[in-house]
């Protein structure tokens, strides 16, 4: 039968332009179950085939291949690297037995990075916010007889944002930890004190995982009881503007927070948000890395390394599953 004009549309070859110029080179195109990834150098792409829009082929005019950008960071970004590359690289199927849905933790690995690219552009947009602040103060400060507090006056609005993405990075980091651990009955609806009884009783409180997930459990509280203080205007959390002190001295806006499962003393922010951020990341990609350790397949003296620098395949990729192949072994990148 001949085919009709959409048919031979749909079927016909062709080429298409991912992203711009400014977006730099394409790297690597990588399937994750059934959406194409396309990485470069400052940005990630996913591309839909006009069949997966139109599986009924009733749109002549759609393009074959459409792309559609998930974040305007690449594997020039250190929080690409550490997060959604790190999966990537980590979570190979051939390095996991079936019942780990390696496919799905990779792209929840996408959400986290979605997650703390948000986090990120709030804490800098606040940073930004008390810098200009501060400027402000200090030029109006020599106008005699002008008296003021300088002020962020949504400075709790925004700390209510800052932890709401902070907690959702929790969230989907213990959904991934779920699809290792369910035999242990870890469940998406699991949090890091659960997490950390589970590693303990199965390795050890001795065990370097353990340990690790001792100090991320107490931040991981901390992150989600802040939260919820803020969510529910609870007196346990304290943030306050700038403050005038007896002496005439200004202090920069702070958060303070104290209930029976967590203290910060009061810090400022413009220190403490940007440790937030810092954390996350490093309880991510650690935590990613444990967990490879643990239960992937150790075979042939395959174990989980830190790549050396000047072998690495992306610079903030820092682990890989690694054989003794060769002079050096074989990182698996």
């Amino acid at each position: 039968m001949e085919k009709s004009p959409i048919d031979r549309k749909r079927e016909s070859g062709g080429m298409a332009e991912v992203g711009n110029k400014e977006d730099g080179a394409i790297l690597e195109m990588t399937k994750i179950g059934e959406r194409l990834i396309v990485i470069k150098e400052k940005s990630i792409y996913e591309t839909l085939m006009a069949d997966t829009i139109d599986p009924k082929r009733t749109n002549i005019n759609l393009p074959n291949i459409i792309h559609k950008l998930i974040i305007n960071q690449g594997v020039d970004s250190e929080m690409v690297g550490r997060t959604f590359l790190t999966a990537k690289t980590l979570f190979q199927r051939v390095n996991f037995e079936e019942a780990i849905d390696t496919d799905k933790a990779i792209t929840l690995s996408l959400d986290v990075l979605h997650e703390l690219a948000a986090l990120q552009n709030e804490i800098n947009d606040y940073l930004t916010k008390e810098q200009d602040v501060i400027i402000e103060y200090e030029q109006k400060k020599s106008i005699p007889h002008s008296y003021y507090i300088p002020s962020i006056t949504d400075t709790e609005t925004r700390c209510k944002t800052i932890f709401q993405k902070a907690d959702h990075v929790e969230q989907f980091l213990i959904e991934i930890i779920s699809l290792f651990y369910h035999k242990e009955g870890l469940t998406k609806q699991s949090h890091f004190p659960k997490f950390y009884e589970v590693i303990e009783k199965k390795y050890g409180e001795k065990d370097p995982f353990s340990e690790f997930l001792k100090n991320a459990r107490d931040f991981m509280v901390l992150v989600r009881e802040l939260r919820n203080a803020l969510d529910h205007r609870l007196d346990f959390v304290s943030i306050k503007d700038f403050d005038i002190q007896p002496d005439f001295t200004i202090l920069t806006p702070t958060i303070e927070f104290k209930n029976k499962y967590s203290t910060l003393n009061r810090v400022p922010l413009s220190s403490f948000l940007p440790i937030v951020l810092k954390n996350l990341m490093f309880i991510f990609e650690n935590t990613l890395v444990y967990m490879s350790d643990k239960l992937g397949k150790g075979t042939m003296g395959k174990v989980v390394r830190e790549i050396p620098e000047n072998t690495r395949r992306y610079k903030f990729v820092r682990y890989s599953f690694w054989s003794p192949f060769g002079e050096g072994g074989f990182y698996h990148q």
